[in-house]
C-alpha cells in the first residue's frame, strides 16, 4: 500500500493549518495536515487502524494504520484544560477501528464556551510521507476525503529498543496538564534537529521523542519523572538539549491547577429528609423565603445555517439586526433601576465593539451567514474574556452570550417564547441570562434557582434589586425537580425543598407571614435613627453605584452613602472621564443625599476591571496585581483628577474619600500627598480620607493605618477571599466562601481594635447587607454599616432588637465557633428569638 486516503473525522469547514491560531499546529511542530472547524458533535475514525493514543482529557485521539501512519485528531485548542468536561470517549487505546467508527462525542456548546477555539487539527505525525489533494476552504462531512498521503518508507518501529546501549538522562517536568499537544510538539520539533534516536520512557511506556502522539500517550502526570535514552552520533547533545527544554517548562504555565475537578462542597444530588422530602443545597445569591410551584426554564437552541446568501446581503441583514436590538436596549435602559441600566449599558457597548463586529463581517465575507458570523464572533470574544480569569470579565462573557441570543433571534425571525408564570412561581434553570430574567413577570416570580451561576453574577445582582430570592450553584441534581412540583425555597438557609411535608409548608408559610410583618414594621421606621436597644448609635448607610440610586436609598432609610463605587463613570468607554464630568456626577449624588454623608471610593481598576485607557502589564494573577489603590498610584494622573473632583463637591454633610485594596501605610501617605495637592489646586477643603480593609495585611496593621487616616471600612468580599485563599468566582468554592467564617470575624475584630481613635469604623462589604450578621458586627465594635438600599430598613430593625451587651456576647460566641455554618446557625437563632424592642433614645 503506497497511498492512504484520510477522511474527515467530523462535519465542518476544512481549512489550512496556517489558519490555526496556535504555533504548535500552524508551525507543523506535530506534523502536517488539515484543520476542520467542526459543525458536528461526533469524531470518527479517518481510516481503518488501531487507536494509538487517547488523551487523559479525552480531547485528542490518534489512529495508526497498519502501514505505520499515525494521525492525531486534536479537538479544539487549549481543550486539555477542560479535564475531559464535555468529552465522551467511545474507544480505548489499542482498540481496532474501521473508517467512520465513532471515536468521541462532545458537548459542542460546552466545549465552545470553555475552549480557546473549536478548530480541530487533523495532523499526520512523523515523517517519510507526502500529502496532496488537501481540502481547504470548503464544507466537509464525515467520510469525505480530507487529504491523501503517499507513503515513502514510513517505519512502524522507529523507537530505540529498551535496554540498548545509550546515553541517558532524567527530568521531572512541571506540566500541570501533562504532555498534551503543545509541549509534546515542542519536544518532537527539537528532537528532529538531531540525528540521534531518542526514546522517552515513563514507567513501562516508551515513546519516540519525535512522535508527539506517542509522547502524549505516556500519560504524564504532575510529579512524574521522565527517562530519556538516545543512540546516535549526537546522542549526548540530544539528551542534554531535551532535558534542558523539558526542565525549562516548555513554555507552559508554571502554576499547577487541580488536575481533577474539585469535589463540590455541596451535595451533587438531593438529601432525603423527613416524610420523603428532597433537600437541595445551593449558594444564596439574593435573600428570602418562598413557597410555590416549580416552573422549569429550558433555554431553546437557535439553529443557524453556516452558508450565506451573499456577502452584501448578509452584511446588511446583520446591520439591521444590530440596529433593532440596539434600539430595544436603549428603550429598556431609559427605565428601571441603576443595576438594570448599567447592565444594559454594558450590552450596548458590546454591540458597538469594533473588533467583534469586524470578526463577524470577516466571516460573512468568507461566505458564512450573518447568524453564523455573529455566533462565531461572540463565542470567540466570550472565550477571550474567560481566558483572562477575572471576575468581571467572566460576567461580561455571559453578557456576550446574552447578546448572541438576542441578535440570533432577530436574524432568524424566531420569537422568544415567554415563560408562562402563575402566582408564586419559582423558576428552575441550568442558568439564566440577564435579558431572560428581565423578561419574566416580576409580579408572578417568587424565586429563582439555578444549577450553575455565582452569587456575584449579573442575574444575582438583578434578583437582589428586584427583591426576588435566588439560589445558585445547586448543581446538576436540580434537574431532578419536576416541572410543576411544589417546592419550598429558603435562600437564607441555602436550600430548596422538593416534595415538602405539610409541616414544612406550614412552617414556611408562617415564617413568610412573620417576615412580611417584620418588613412592614421595618419600612415604617426606616427613617428613624438606628440605635441598639440600650441606645448606642449605629449609622446605617447605603452602597451606591450610580447617581440614580441615591434618592431611592434615602427613601429606604439610608443615613448617607458609605460606599460610592465610582467605576460606573470609568467602565465601558474608550477615554477616562474628565474632572468636570466626575464632579457633575458626584455633586448630583451629594444633592440627592441632601446633607447626608458621602463616601467616594477611588477607582478600583485593574484586576477584574481592566480599562482600555489604563493599560496594565500582563499579570498571571490579576487579583493579586495592580488593582485598587495600586492602580491609582500606577497612574497618579487619573487618581489626581478624581481627587480634584471629590474636593470640589459641595455638601453640608461629611465628604470623604476611601481607598480600596490598601496594604501599607506608605500607600496611604502617597495618596494623602495627592489629596493635599488636589485641595490646594482647587482651593477647597480636603475631604476626610479613609481606607478599606480588604487584605489581611491591612486588618493586621490597622493600628498603623489608623494614624494616617480619618476612618476605616471593612470590605468583607475581598477580605474573605484573601483570608480563606479562595477565589470568590470559583463555583466549586462558593459554598465555603463565607464572610461569617470565624477567621474573617477575627480579622474584623483585630481591625476594630486597631482603629481605636478613628472617627468611625464601618463595614461596607456584602456582610453588612445580611440581617443575621448585623448584631455580630455591632458586637465586634463596628459603628457603621453600609448596605444595599433594599436591606437598610431590616438592618436597622434588627439592630434595635439587641442591646450592645447582647451583641458583644453573640460576637464572642461566634469567634469561638469552628466554621461559618455554626456561626450562621447561632446568628439565625439569635435573630429569631430576639424580641422587638424600642431603642432607648429612639424617635417616637
Amino acid at each position: 500500500m503506497d497511498r492512504l486516503v484520510i477522511q474527515s473525522p467530523v462535519d465542518g469547514w476544512a481549512t489550512s493549518l496556517d489558519e490555526v491560531p496556535d504555533e504548535v499546529f500552524s508551525g507543523r511542530m506535530l506534523g502536517d495536515g488539515v484543520a476542520v472547524d467542526p459543525l458536528g458533535s461526533t469524531i470518527h475514525a479517518p481510516f481503518d487502524g488501531v487507536i494509538g493514543a487517547l488523551a487523559r482529557a479525552r480531547h485528542a485521539v490518534s489512529v495508526r494504520s497498519d502501514s505505520g501512519v499515525e494521525v492525531l485528531i486534536h479537538v479544539g485548542l487549549e481543550t486539555v484544560k477542560l479535564e475531559g468536561e464535555g468529552f465522551t470517549a467511545h474507544v480505548a487505546e489499542g482498540d481496532r477501528v474501521a473508517a467512520g467508527d465513532l471515536l468521541l462525542t462532545l458537548d459542542l456548546e460546552r466545549v465552545a464556551r470553555n475552549a480557546v477555539s473549536l478548530v480541530t487539527p487533523v495532523v499526520v505525525t512523523g515523517d517519510g510521507f507526502v500529502l496532496h489533494d488537501r481540502i481547504s476552504n470548503q464544507r466537509v462531512r464525515v467520510g469525505d476525503p480530507l487529504m491523501t498521503l503517499s507513503l515513502e518508507g514510513v517505519s512502524t518501529d522507529g523507537d530505540v529498543a529498551a535496554g540498548s546501549s545509550a546515553v541517558s538522562g532524567e527530568v521531572r517536568p512541571s506540566l500541570p496538564h501533562g504532555l498534551h499537544a503543545r509541549p509534546a510538539g515542542r519536544i518532537a520539533a527539537r528532537a528532529r534537529t538531531f540525528e540521534a534516536k531518542v526514546t522517552v520512557s515513563l514507567r513501562e511506556r516508551h515513546a519516540s521523542a519525535t512522535s508527539a502522539v506517542q509522547l502524549m500517550a505516556l500519560g504524564l502526570r504532575e510529579g512524574d519523572t521522565l527517562r530519556l535514552a538516545a543512540v546516535g552520533p549526537d546522542a549526548g547533545a540530544a539528551v542534554d538539549a531535551l532535558v534542558d527544554l523539558i526542565a525549562g517548562g516548555l513554555g507552559e504555565p508554571a502554576h499547577a491547577p487541580t488536575p481533577e475537578p474539585l469535589a463540590p462542597i455541596l451535595p451533587s444530588g438531593p438529601v432525603e429528609g423527613d416524610d420523603g422530602e428532597r433537600i437541595f443545597t445551593g449558594v444564596a445569591a439574593a435573600p428570602g423565603l418562598a413557597v410555590g410551584q416549580a416552573v422549569r426554564f429550558v433555554l431553546p437552541d437557535i439553529a443557524v445555517s453556516p452558508s450565506g446568501l451573499g456577502a452584501a446581503f448578509e452584511a446588511d441583514t446583520l446591520d439591521l439586526a444590530l440596529a433593532a436590538v440596539r434600539e430595544r436596549l436603549k428603550a429598556a435602559s431609559a427605565t428601571g433601576d441603576g443595576q438594570r441600566r448599567s447592565i444594559l449599558a454594558a450590552h450596548l457597548a458590546f454591540l458597538d465593539d469594533p473588533e467583534m463586529l469586524a470578526a463577524a463581517r470577516l466571516s460573512i465575507e468568507e461566505g458564512r451567514s450573518a447568524a453564523w458570523g455573529w455566533r462565531e464572533a461572540t463565542l470567540a470574544a466570550a472565550d477571550l474574556l474567560r481566558s483572562i480569569g477575572a471576575a468581571r470579565m467572566a460576567e461580561r462573557a455571559d453578557d456576550l452570550l446574552d447578546l448572541e441570543r438576542q441578535i440570533l433571534l432577530e436574524l432568524t425571525g424566531d420569537e422568544p417564547r415567554p415563560l408562562a408564570l402563575g402566582p408564586g412561581s419559582i423558576v428552575l434553570a441550568d442558568d439564566l441570562l440577564p435579558s431572560q430574567l428581565m423578561a419574566l413577570d416580576a409580579g408572578q416570580l417568587a424565586g429563582i434557582c439555578t444549577s450553575r451561576g455565582g452569587p456575584t453574577s449579573h442575574v444575582a445582582i438583578l434578583a437582589a434589586a428586584m427583591g426576588v430570592p435566588a439560589l445558585v450553584a445547586i448543581g446538576p441534581g436540580l434537574s431532578e425537580v419536576a416541572d410543576g412540583a411544589l417546592v419550598v425555597m429558603d435562600a437564607d438557609g441555602r436550600r430548596l425543598i422538593a416534595a415538602p411535608s405539610a409541616a414544612t409548608q406550614a412552617r414556611a408559610q408562617s415564617a413568610m407571614a412573620a417576615r412580611d410583618r417584620r418588613r412592614a414594621e421595618a419600612r415604617a421606621a426606616a427613617g428613624d435613627d438606628c440605635r441598639t436597644a440600650d441606645g448606642v448609635r449605629i449609622e446605617v448607610f447605603a452602597n451606591l453605584g450610580a447617581a440614580s440610586e441615591a434618592g431611592p436609598a434615602v427613601a429606604a432609610g439610608a443615613e448617607g452613602c458609605g460606599l460610592l463605587r465610582t467605576e460606573f463613570l470609568f467602565l465601558d468607554r474608550e477615554t477616562a472621564p474628565d474632572e468636570d464630568e466626575q464632579l457633575a456626577e458626584y455633586q448630583a449624588i451629594a444633592d440627592a443625599l441632601d446633607g447626608r454623608s458621602l463616601v467616594i471610593r477611588t477607582l478600583d481598576a485593574g484586576g477584574d476591571k481592566p480599562l482600555p485607557y489604563l493599560p496594565m502589564p500582563h499579570e498571571d494573577n490579576p487579583a493579586l496585581g495592580l488593582r485598587g489603590v495600586r492602580s491609582g498610584l500606577y497612574r497618579p494622573d487619573l487618581l489626581l483628577t478624581q481627587l480634584r473632583a471629590a474636593c470640589r463637591v459641595r455638601s453640608a454633610g461629611v465628604r470623604a474619600v476611601m481607598l480600596p485594596m490598601v496594604a501599607s501605610v506608605a500607600e496611604v501617605r502617597q495618596v494623602r500627598a495627592l489629596l493635599d495637592r488636589a485641595a490646594d489646586e482647587t482651593g477647597a477643603e480636603p475631604p476626610l480620607l479613609g481606607v478599606m480593609i480588604e487584605t489581611p495585611a491591612a486588618a493586621l496593621t490597622t493600628d498603623r493605618l489608623a494614624g494616617a487616616v480619618d476612618f476605616i471600612s471593612v470590605g468583607t468580599n475581598d477580605l474573605t477571599q484573601y483570608a480563606l485563599a479562595m477565589d470568590r468566582q470559583n463555583p466549586h468554592l462558593a459554598p465555603q466562601l463565607d464572610a461569617l467564617h470565624p477567621a474573617v470575624l477575627r480579622l474584623i475584630q483585630q481591625a476594630v481594635a486597631g482603629a481605636a481613635g478613628a472617627r468611625w469604623i464601618g463595614v461596607c462589604g456584602g456582610l453588612a447587607s445580611e440581617v443575621e450578621a448585623a448584631p455580630i458586627l455591632v458586637g465586634l465594635g463596628v459603628t457603621e454599616l453600609s448596605a444595599t438600599p433594599a436591606m437598610i430598613a431590616e438592618i436597622k430593625a434588627t439592630v434595635r432588637r439587641f442591646t450592645l451587651a447582647e451583641c458583644r456576647a453573640l460576637a464572642l460566641e461566634a469567634l469561638g465557633m469552628d466554621g461559618p455554618e455554626a456561626v450562621r446557625a447561632l446568628a439565625a437563632d439569635a435573630v429569631r428569638v430576639s424580641p422587638p424592642r424600642k431603642a432607648a433614645g429612639a424617635q417616637s
